[in-house]
């Protein structure tokens, strides 16, 4: 990310005010006759009306914070409108759809809590790449948004509504024409439709899945056939060793045996996020993918030693991330995950049973620059198996950061080791906030 700091903002800032490509609302009387960027944040446009003889015709980007004057939400002086940012708007509702899709140069629109339900209209924005209905309450998709011709990027947690009658003709259109590439992402239960539509979705690299459980076995049996073959073709449409591709998935209380395949070496995929209520074994598939650098194993119960000790042979990964509400016995050898730059765990305890926090070995990440480890009820760091803070990351490891919670003796034992250590990195006690992540 580029950001622009000191003088140099303010001059761009002050510029694009006086050449009213950009306007902020802080309550102020009168609004510039022409503007073209429009920002309200918090309560600053809620005093703040758009007088009819305001041109907004020009205006190309719209983003509301929170209240505004019910002047501002008539989409219909928006003519030339490309980029609609409504995601933290407290005032939007259904009625406004109507107009909003009736703005056919629309690229980007974010909508917020407020939508339950979107129209059919959209089938309009045939210029829209981004729609992002992560902070809405909508469950189903309707089959227009996947026939968007330049559609990109999709955002959201939903089902497809029935589509039995168009399946032929949408296979068709996803096939030859479908720009998508984000599909992040959409709900599996017994419904077999979305698994079966990615396989058709060849231009998807990032893909986000949640799984439900249905009192069906044999419909659940089926989807499950489905989701694994979908994930499979998607994995393995992964050839270039330099495409970013990601894959979240969100197994809840759902058995893993679909994620039970292997894959050949000349499969790629950057980037696995697996979250379950209890990950009790690494699949088969991710000691295989060659370039996996990013790993994040999420259970709101344990993560098994079976697991943990599955993961020095990803060898390749640069971060891994650990959230658990147990961590059972964690050792990392010397000559393990020797690439890794990043170390993160979050964990509510160790088990009952070990009562040993991770172990590093002496030698163990040779090129470790940031370890995260929050966990109340830890030790110093050479008690209870220990982590030789000494040699972790000799001449890489610029941060430690750990739980704030943790007893004041070893917070002084943690910063003495770090004081002896070659890099002297920084060490910084937070607070853990959620062991595991918001379904967002």
């Amino acid at each position: 990310t580029c950001q622009a700091h000191g003088m140099m903002l303010e001059f761009i800032l002050h510029k694009s005010i006086c050449d009213n490509f950009i306007t902020f609302l802080y309550g102020q009387a009168r609004l510039p006759d022409k503007i073209h960027c429009v920002s309200i944040q918090q309560n600053s446009g809620s005093k703040t009306r758009v007088d009819s003889d305001i041109d907004l015709s020009l205006v190309r980007s719209l983003t509301i914070f929170g209240k505004a004057h019910k002047s501002f939400l008539n989409f219909s002086r928006y003519k030339l409108l490309r980029v609609l940012d409504l995601e933290e708007c407290d005032e939007l509702e259904d009625e406004h759809l109507k107009k909003i899709c009736k703005r056919l140069l629309l690229k980007y629109l974010s909508l917020g809590r407020g939508i339950t339900v979107l129209p059919k209209e959209i089938a309009k924005l045939k210029f829209l790449e981004t729609l992002d209905l992560r902070r809405t309450v909508i469950k189903f998709l309707p089959i227009q948004v996947l026939e968007l011709p330049c559609l990109i990027h999709l955002f959201g947690v939903f089902k497809i509504q029935d589509a039995e009658q168009q399946m032929r003709k949408l296979k068709s259109f996803l096939t030859e024409k479908s720009k998508l590439e984000t599909l992040a992402g959409f709900v599996t239960d017994r419904c077999q439709t979305f698994p079966q539509l990615t396989k058709h979705m060849t231009n998807l690299a990032k893909v986000k899945i949640w799984c439900e459980n249905t009192a069906d076995a044999s419909s659940s049996s089926n989807s499950d056939v489905h989701l694994s073959e979908a994930i499979q073709e998607f994995i393995q449409r992964g050839t270039d060793v330099n495409d970013v591709r990601s894959l979240s998935l969100d197994v809840g209380e759902c058995s893993q045996e679909y994620l039970n395949f292997s894959l050949g070496d000349s499969c790629y995929l950057s980037s696995l996020k697996l979250k379950g209520n209890k990950i009790c074994r690494l699949p088969p598939f991710v000691t295989s993918l060659a370039v996996l650098t990013d790993l994040c194993l999420s259970s709101s119960d344990l993560l098994s030693s079976d697991v943990l000790a599955a993961l020095s042979n990803v060898r390749a990964l640069r971060y891994l991330k650990l959230i658990a509400r147990h961590l059972d016995r964690f050792v990392i050898e010397r000559g393990d995950l020797q690439s890794l730059r990043r170390l993160h765990i979050v964990v509510v305890s160790m088990t009952t049973m070990s009562k040993q926090q991770p172990e590093i070995q002496e030698g163990a990440l040779p090129n470790l620059e940031s370890f995260h480890l929050l966990c109340k009820d830890l030790d110093g760091p050479f008690g209870h198996g220990g982590i030789r803070i000494d040699s972790l990351g000799l001449g890489c490891l610029r941060e430690i950061v750990l739980d704030d919670g943790v007893r004041e003796t070893a917070k002084e034992q943690w910063k003495d080791a770090a004081r002896r250590h070659p890099k002297r990195p920084k060490v910084v006690f937070v607070g853990a906030g959620d062991v595991v992540d918001r379904r967002r």
